[in-house]
């Protein structure tokens, strides 16, 4: 393992200020694109309080960055849906200029796409989570009913969060056309709790039965190809004093045609799509690749077994799916890692400070993403005091 120093081929540059005077910055989320297909624009938002829950009436700016301009920080518009891990999912739309980001109209969740190049912003009657790689459709879940369960991962303000339903009929993954806005249940959670039920042991079926879990989705990824997802069902008691852990659900994966559902793995994190028929993720012991295969997930091989025992964020760079980037996150020192699968070689190119507090809704991940050159990565750290937003580049 190399670490960092002065023949680091990476250079570190802190793209936003203002955490002296409460202007903080940060980009959405490690597995959406959050730079545009050139690797030009940079998608982020600007909050002004840290280490509270967001209330509804809470705004924040929605912008981006031009990286071979000035960088100076540019506003398109505000939201009043967002959380403290995903923001407002503001990202661009595949081979465009277009802006996406999710908002709320009175009790309604909804998305804004915006152009850079007309100024023009359009509305749609659904958040945006996962945009289809050729652009022409995306999917949508439930912010209310994430935000009720999961506090940190949903949005706060609005309505139909079907909480009285533990595995509602009418709610789970929508597809909705990029163009016309038609809208389409792809799975529901009724469905998908019924799935997963049947391919439980018997104990934990009974368990599941009397303890009367509620379910929901999240984390929906498209594969590379567009004719597949994966989704994370999870579930907890409908009394949420009670305990709750990452082990209580599973991943899928499913045709974004609705068609070919599938069982990926029990207790699943940070679920990856490195092509069309494999993922990876980390699950308790190690990071694992799986094929998504017909009768269900297949474990290929564990990835960096000496180098990764703990829960990471890892991407790879997509001009190499052998060549991976990833954190070291939940600490109040945070380093970031280039790793190569072909030789097993690790590079720390990055550490970044003052990550307090380490675990919780409100804790600072550095959600590393590669952009589509494989020459940049973008991170959001509190190493200066407050969230902002900081970017690696590749030395020529």
């Amino acid at each position: 393992m190399t670490m960092d120093d002065k023949n680091n081929s990476w250079e570190r540059i802190q793209l936003t200020r203002g955490s002296d005077t409460g202007n903080y910055h940060s980009h959405a989320y490690y597995d959406i694109p959050v730079f545009d297909s050139q690797s030009r624009l940079l998608a982020g938002h600007r909050v002004s309080f840290q280490e509270r829950s967001p209330a509804p009436e809470d705004k924040i700016d929605i912008g981006y960055m031009d990286l071979q301009g000035d960088r100076s920080w540019i506003k398109v518009g505000e939201s009043t849906a967002w959380s403290w891990q995903q923001g407002a999912m503001s990202q661009w739309l595949p081979q465009t200029r277009i802006l996406i980001w999710n908002d709320r109209e009175n009790d309604k969740f909804v998305s804004r796409h915006y152009s850079v190049d007309s100024g023009e912003t359009k509305t749609f009657p659904h958040p945006v989570y996962a945009v289809a790689p050729d652009g022409k459709f995306f999917l949508s879940l439930n912010m209310s009913r994430l935000n009720y369960v999961r506090p940190g991962y949903g949005y706060a303000g609005g309505t139909g969060h079907q909480m009285d339903s533990l595995k509602p009929k009418q709610d789970g993954v929508w597809k909705i056309d990029a163009n016309t806005g038609q809208e389409k249940l792809l799975l529901s959670l009724h469905d998908a709790a019924n799935f997963l039920l049947k391919r439980l042991p018997l104990r934990l079926r009974l368990s599941n039965f009397i303890r009367r879990y509620v379910f929901w989705f999240n984390h929906v990824k498209i594969s590379p190809d567009g004719k597949r997802f994966t989704i994370k069902l999870r579930f907890r008691s409908k009394d949420l004093s009670r305990n709750w852990n990452d082990s209580m659900g599973c991943s899928l994966t499913c045709g974004t045609d609705g068609s070919d559902l599938r069982l990926l793995e029990h207790a699943t994190s940070h679920v990856i799509w490195l092509d069309e028929k494999r993922l990876y993720f980390w699950k308790k012991g190690g990071l694992y690749l799986y094929e998504d295969a017909q009768e269900g997930g297949k474990r290929l091989k564990q990835i960096a077994p000496d180098l990764i025992n703990h829960n990471v964020h890892m991407r790879h760079f997509p001009d190499n799916p052998e060549q991976f980037i990833f954190d070291t996150p939940y600490r109040e020192t945070i380093d970031l890692f280039t790793y190569n699968e072909a030789d097993a070689d690790s590079v720390k190119i990055a550490t970044f400070h003052n990550h307090k507090p380490k675990q919780g809704e409100f804790r600072c991940d550095l959600h590393p993403c590669p952009g589509p050159d494989g020459k940049s990565i973008v991170v959001t750290s509190l190493d200066d005091g407050g969230r902002q937003i900081y970017l690696l580049r590749k030395r020529d």
